[in-house]
């Protein structure tokens, strides 16, 4: 979150402060639900800024910023310990506050994607301000034959106090990294750091399991396959 604030003499306080003193925190996000529908892709942000200056503040140009990871494949079979990194393709895009619509712009890096959002209203000292984010990015769908996956990226260069991060699927839970508190993510995030958030579902009605269900289940169809193989040359090779 790039601020402008509306204080210039702070400003200036701040850019002739010595190298080793203090940088006083202006704002963070105290409050950041976001839910992913892995069905469909779209994404919902709620974020609330909060001033922590005794002087009034204007957000200014925010980014978020989106990355799709995901295992290279054989075919359609992912590969464990593999990750391809890119941008994410996002369509429909809007923010809004109340009824106060948010100008947004996309841009597209070499290996990530950049929702651009403007927010000029005055945040007075101690106050907060909430809006809403919206867009689709079927990107983040890993979408498979029995499985698919979500892995979604969260940060900003501000703290982020409290995210509550949830996963929703038609399609029956399997795994998540990390585990969930719930049926949600609860986290604290330090200002210019990233963490990632996965979730898998399953068209099979399998329980929540502390591996990836694909691999548990191809792993274990693999291991059936060359148990039945074993069992009919060891039959078909006994004396009659």
């Amino acid at each position: 979150m790039k601020t402008a604030l509306i204080a210039v003499a702070l400003i200036l306080t701040l850019a002739t402060l010595p190298v080793n003193a203090v940088i006083v925190k202006v704002e963070d996000i105290s409050s950041y639900e976001m839910v992913v529908n892995a069905d469909s892709g779209h994404v919902r942000c709620t974020i609330t800024l909060r001033n922590l200056v005794n002087n009034p503040i204007v957000p200014g140009i925010g980014e978020l910023r989106l990355q799709k990871q995901e295992p290279q494949k054989v075919t359609f079979i992912p590969l464990p310990n593999t990750r391809v990194v890119k941008a994410v393709n996002v369509t429909n895009v809007k923010a809004y506050s109340g009824k106060t619509k948010i100008p947004v712009k996309v841009f597209y890096r070499n290996n990530y994607t950049v929702i651009q959002y403007e927010i000029w209203r005055p945040i007075e000292p101690k106050g907060t301000y909430t809006f809403t984010l919206e867009f689709y990015a079927e990107d983040l769908i890993d979408k498979g034959i029995l499985f698919k996956s979500v892995t979604i990226p969260v940060g900003a260069d501000v703290d982020i106090e409290e995210l509550k991060l949830k996963a929703v699927s038609n399609w029956h839970l399997t795994y998540t990294e990390p585990n969930t508190n719930g049926n949600c993510w609860i986290a604290k995030i330090p200002a210019d750091h990233i963490a990632f958030f996965t979730a898998e579902f399953s068209l099979l009605p399998l329980p929540k399991l502390p591996v990836r269900g694909y691999v548990a289940f191809w792993g274990a169809l693999i291991v059936l396959i060359v148990a039945v193989t074993i069992a009919l040359k060891r039959q078909k090779n006994v004396p009659k």
